[in-house]
């Protein structure tokens, strides 16, 4: 049984990403890196999921390159084999972090769709700023693409989550930003540009939701 883990009330980002690179240099099997980082978000909890993105962001701003390409690695064997880290978020419509699970309104994400939908959704009890949004989404991306290969399967998977209106995991709206962010993010090599993409596509979505809910409006 996993032990639950209580974060810190001035965590030590850094130390905790120097601790995952070593504990991953360590095992030179792709399982037991798979396994190491399943149970790193397990003993965090769904709760605390926000805590390994942030490993992952210093990870990205304190570490070398080939620190870098061994997470990245790592994720490609967890895409490969379907077992990327993840973290449990409410599907759009409810109302808290993790959701009622009761109801069948918890969703599992990886941490590029995570982010992704914790902003746009709206439904978290603790919600993104933009700033926190593109801080933490920009580092993510970053660190994915030190890995030709693992930036290619992720948006594989992407475009997959963004195709999948009957999961329940993503709004409509969401889907359609992770699209257009998908795709910039494969075919242009700047990654605001692909953000951008993704903020233009929900205020799109948002506006014409708003039209067509406004009865009185003149133009409809």
């Amino acid at each position: 049984m996993t032990t639950p883990f209580n974060l810190h009330s001035e965590p030590d980002w850094h130390s905790a990403a120097t601790q995952l690179v070593h504990g991953l240099v360590e095992l030179p099997q792709a399982e037991a890196r798979i396994q190491l980082l399943e149970t790193v978000c397990e003993q965090l909890g769904n709760q605390l999921y926000p805590a390994f993105l942030q490993i992952l962001q210093a990870i990205n701003e304190f570490a070398d390159l080939e620190s870098k390409q061994i997470i990245a690695s790592t994720l490609v064997s967890c895409l490969r084999s379907g077992r990327l880290p993840s973290g449990k978020l409410s599907a759009w419509g409810s109302s808290t972090l993790t959701g009622d699970s009761s109801f069948g309104q918890t969703r599992i994400l990886g941490p590029i769709e995570y982010v992704c939908a914790w902003y746009s959704q709206g439904n978290a009890s603790s919600p993104l700023t933009l700033q926190q949004f593109t801080s933490i989404l920009t580092h993510l991306m970053e660190l994915v693409a030190t890995d030709d290969q693992a930036k290619q399967l992720y948006a594989r998977k992407l475009i997959s989550d963004a195709d999948d209106p009957m999961s329940g995991t993503l709004s409509n709206q969401t889907r359609t930003a992770l699209r257009d962010f998908t795709d910039l993010w494969v075919h242009s090599d700047s990654n605001n540009d692909a953000i951008d993409a993704f903020l233009t596509a929900l205020q799109s979505d948002g506006l014409l939701q708003q039209l067509s809910q406004d009865t009185n409006n003149p133009f409809l």
